[in-house]
């Protein structure tokens, strides 16, 4: 089912006239459209044993406007060389009636088998208005302000409900970088 949603996504960016989605923007598109899973065993927080980001909804992507949509894959002055470095990206949240949502989600390269197999680690934090969200920090099927950054994802998410207006600033920090994540890039 996953793959399948996969492939459409892929053609999904060709018809919109882009190139096709590496990887890691095919699985940040598909967590960006899950939806929470309720019911015995799953009404829980995101990020769980039991419904991991959600149920894949293609419908929600696929019915989204581009022009309120920003994709960001592989650009060239995005990627990052040293830890340390920051990216921040600013606009107006076009609909309110919608929830906002932020994916990041990168491709890392092969780590150690015998100790940790992280070798990037980058950091999500959105700030709208006073209000400071960090990626994978939930309660329930939203976003909440507080917590800590992610140290153990190569994917985090920022999900907030419909009514959330006003400007927001998205900063990705790279916090750890050992190797290079891009194939075919050199650090």
């Amino acid at each position: 089912c996953v793959s399948g949603g996969a492939a459409l996504i892929r053609q999904y960016f060709i018809n919109q006239g882009l190139t096709p989605p590496s990887p890691a923007m095919t699985k940040a598109m598909l967590m960006n459209s899950a939806r929470r899973l309720t019911g015995t065993g799953a009404n829980d927080t995101l990020w769980s044993n039991s419904q991991g980001m959600g149920l894949m909804n293609l419908g929600d992507l696929f019915l989204r406007t581009p022009s309120n949509t920003v994709i960001r894959d592989e650009v060239a002055g995005d990627i990052f060389t040293g830890s340390g470095q920051t990216r921040t990206f600013t606009g107006t949240i076009a609909d309110t009636t919608k929830p906002f949502r932020v994916s990041l989600s990168w491709t890392d390269a092969v780590g150690s088998t015998t100790g940790s197999a992280i070798r990037n680690n980058l950091n999500l934090t959105v700030v709208i208005g006073a209000n400071t969200y960090l990626g994978n920090v939930f309660s329930s099927g939203n976003s909440v302000t507080g917590g800590a950054a992610d140290t153990l994802n190569n994917s985090e998410s920022v999900f907030l409900p419909a009514g959330t207006s006003g400007s927001y600033t998205v900063t990705v920090t790279g916090a750890t970088i050992g190797s290079d994540g891009v194939p075919k890039a050199a650090l």
